[in-house]
């Protein structure tokens, strides 16, 4: 008899774990995610910036045209019932499992910011990058350009949307005849530095290339509040409209809402094969393993997952999980980035290659060669218009 094995999301973890299972003897397959995509988050930044969304937003189905034991599925998981092996989806359907892999990710939090939900943009999914897109750019086709366009948070999405922002915005800018210099891109960060999780050698030079792009950089500066028309600083207000929120995520709360066992930080505890209790096991950046919250760690992760259950199939013992360090790669403008690969670091031209050479090996995990070389390409093209805004 098959075993049956269901997939919770649709992201990095998930597809590769199907993706690791398909036309494997002994297993049906399910993925349920609440998308009918997979969204591609490493360059949200890019499609908000006036590239192309083909290059983030690919249907789940293409992952698996060929396989004949994955039924991709689109619902909301919202119960877990461990111990009749079921979970429930936000419109009552119940599927059962003998092995449940959870690969939800985090949501973004706000640390109950006043205003900041309501107010600000964020790049956490293909419909908030074109939104921002289109906001951006009906901002200054319609000359009701800001003075100021604010990105909290200094982590890598945040540095790479602030820097990019800096060339598509002068880009638009010019189209529209609207001086460049009469807009100004801040970037917040209530740390000392940017990137808090990198060495401060490597991160100095990130600085410094910001700062060299015309973004003023604040650092242990921490948002107060946010209201239609300002973001409020420690002493300072910033008129803006146009804030963009890349500060914060926090649990999924799956877990929470279905008595999983969690960490101080706010992981979900997991054993040395990844599960959070028998049958249940939790992948990707809800994991609390070490260097969680990176794709590459969440590829790792479903690897191990799906290696062990075929492993299980064959009479073989487990493997115990042991964690991958993964390369840091943050683009900062057009064809520069910093690359941290072990112990070298590289910078500009050179570190732009690795970062594009990285988006297609992780493409490759799950496409084919032609289709990931296409979908890798879009990462290219030219600027694109916003048609909504220029009618």
């Amino acid at each position: 008899m098959n075993k049956k094995i269901v997939i919770v999301g649709g992201g990095f973890a998930g597809v590769q774990a199907a993706v690791r299972l398909a036309n494997q003897i002994g297993f049906q397959v399910q993925l349920i995610s609440p998308l009918s995509i997979f969204e591609y988050h490493a360059a949200l930044y890019r499609s908000a910036t006036g590239r192309s969304p083909l290059e983030v937003a690919i249907p789940l189905e293409k992952f698996f045209e060929y396989a004949k034991n994955i039924e991709v599925v689109q619902d909301k998981i919202i119960k877990i019932d461990q111990d009749k092996k079921q979970i429930e989806g936000k419109f009552g359907k119940k599927y059962s499992y003998d092995e449940l892999l959870l690969g939800v990710g985090n949501v973004t939090g706000y640390f109950h910011i006043p205003g900041v939900e309501k107010y600000s943009f964020g790049v956490k999914s293909v419909e908030q990058a074109l939104k921002l897109k289109e906001h951006l750019h009906k901002n200054l086709s319609e000359k009701k350009y800001e003075h100021a366009y604010v990105v909290v948070g200094a982590g890598p999405t945040g540095v790479e949307l602030a820097a990019e922002m800096a060339s598509y915005l002068k880009f638009v800018a010019k189209r529209h005849k609207v001086p460049t210099d009469k807009f100004t891109i801040y970037l917040v960060e209530a740390g000392p530095k940017v990137l808090g999780m990198l060495p401060k050698k490597f991160t100095d030079k990130i600085e410094k290339r910001i700062k060299a792009l015309g973004i003023k950089l604040y650092l242990n500066t921490a948002v107060e509040s946010e209201t239609k028309e300002y973001v409020n600083l420690p002493g300072e207000k910033i008129k803006s409209r146009t804030v963009i929120w890349t500060a914060g995520v926090q649990p999924n709360p799956l877990f929470a809402e279905n008595d999983i066992k969690m960490t101080k930080r706010g992981r979900v505890e997991v054993n040395e094969y990844l599960q959070s209790s028998s049958h249940v096991y939790v992948m990707g950046d809800s994991a609390a393993t070490k260097y969680t919250g990176m794709a590459q760690t969440a590829i790792h992760d479903a690897k191990f997952v799906a290696t062990n259950l075929i492993r299980e199939r064959n009479k073989k013992q487990p493997l115990k999980y042991r964690p991958k360090r993964p390369d840091y790669a943050i683009p900062v403008g057009a064809r520069w980035a910093a690359v941290k690969k072990g112990k070298k670091n590289y910078f500009g031209f050179m570190g732009w290659i690795l970062r594009r050479l990285t988006d297609l090996k992780l493409y490759r995990q799950f496409l084919p060669i032609d289709k990931a070389l296409t979908t890798w390409r879009y990462g290219y093209e030219k600027y694109e218009v916003c048609p909504e805004c220029s009618r």
